[in-house]
């Protein structure tokens, strides 16, 4: 066997209170990949669909990290071409770095049959991640690759917790990041209170997973003392927004991963009315996309036959 080809899901990391350690796969948008071994010593990625200056260097490409880095680990030698089919925007919090890096890896572990257990896995994938945030993080890899709602337990070693998630509708809009990554003025100084509060947040969110509670679930990522205010702040209307979905019924809503897009989750008949109201009022930011109306998934990367 030397060819696969794979799907690889739309990932919401932090999720809320959970900066770096919570993630969650949705249904839709994904991105399409093939991996096809050679006889060369050379490793090539191929881009295609929307593209978006998205570089196909292994150095400065997610995949090309993490397949330098599970070839290192691993001491091997393999020729490869990555082709990488974009489906969902790069550079909007959505976890396509990580979708791309967990494909790699997950194609890789079964054409050479690596045999790879799911935090191996999950350690490798994650230095894709340098290239786009400059940091190894877990939490979107980890989502990718193992579907559902995945907790970061530990990073040393890492040891990732997958739960399994009610089917929850998710109406998300899509927005571009007005800069590359505002990771470096997030700050764990947040004071005492604060702290104490994202922590009972944090153990509501799993909790709420646990009892299927998805009122409970909404309530626990709409507050988030650490990432929110910073990525926030540079998203235009966002705190109004928030305020409004929430008010028409929207269970919960904050920022999907790194940003800018913004996600609510509600009952499936709230999903029309709440998309309506991310479409007016983002559609005056020049960094707003779309709005597309999903849910989460238990599925994480897989093989499509």
């Amino acid at each position: 066997m030397n060819f696969i080809k794979l799907k690889s899901p739309a990932t919401t990391a932090n999720v809320g209170p959970g900066y770096d350690i919570f993630a969650m796969s949705l249904g839709e948008p994904y991105d399409e990949f093939i991996i096809t071994l050679n006889n060369t010593d050379v490793i090539k990625i191929d881009i295609y669909g929307e593209t978006q200056n998205i570089p196909a260097s292994l150095n400065d490409n997610t995949a090309g990290l993490a397949i330098l880095e599970l070839f290192k680990r691993k001491n091997i030698t393999q020729g490869l071409t990555f082709e990488i089919n974009k489906k969902m925007p790069s550079g909007c919090g959505l976890g396509t770095t990580g979708a791309s890096a967990s494909a790699a890896i997950f194609g890789l572990n079964k054409l050479l049959n690596l045999n790879l257990g799911l935090n191996e896995l999950v350690d490798i994938a994650r230095y894709g991640e340098i290239a786009s945030g400059g940091s190894p993080h877990a939490d979107n890899v980890a989502a990718a690759l193992m579907g559902g709602f995945v907790l970061i337990k530990n990073y040393h070693p890492i040891d990732v917790i997958k739960l399994e998630m009610p089917e929850i509708p998710v109406v998300l809009a899509v927005i571009r990041k007005s800069q590359r990554t505002t990771r470096g003025f997030i700050t764990y100084e947040i004071g005492q209170e604060k702290l104490k509060e994202q922590m009972a947040r944090c153990s509501s969110v799993i909790h709420a997973i646990h009892t299927r509670d998805i009122k409970e679930f909404g309530r626990a990522i709409s507050v988030d003392h650490i990432a929110e205010p910073v990525r926030g702040a540079v998203i235009p209307e966002y705190i109004e927004t928030k305020l409004k979905l929430l008010q028409t019924g929207a269970y919960g809503c904050n920022i999907s991963g790194g940003g800018s897009s913004v996600f609510c989750i509600c009952e499936a008949e709230k999903q029309d009315e709440l998309a309506d109201i991310m479409q007016k009022n983002f559609k005056n930011n020049s960094n707003f996309i779309r709005v597309i109306k999903t849910k989460t998934s238990n599925k994480g990367v897989f093989e499509v036959i």
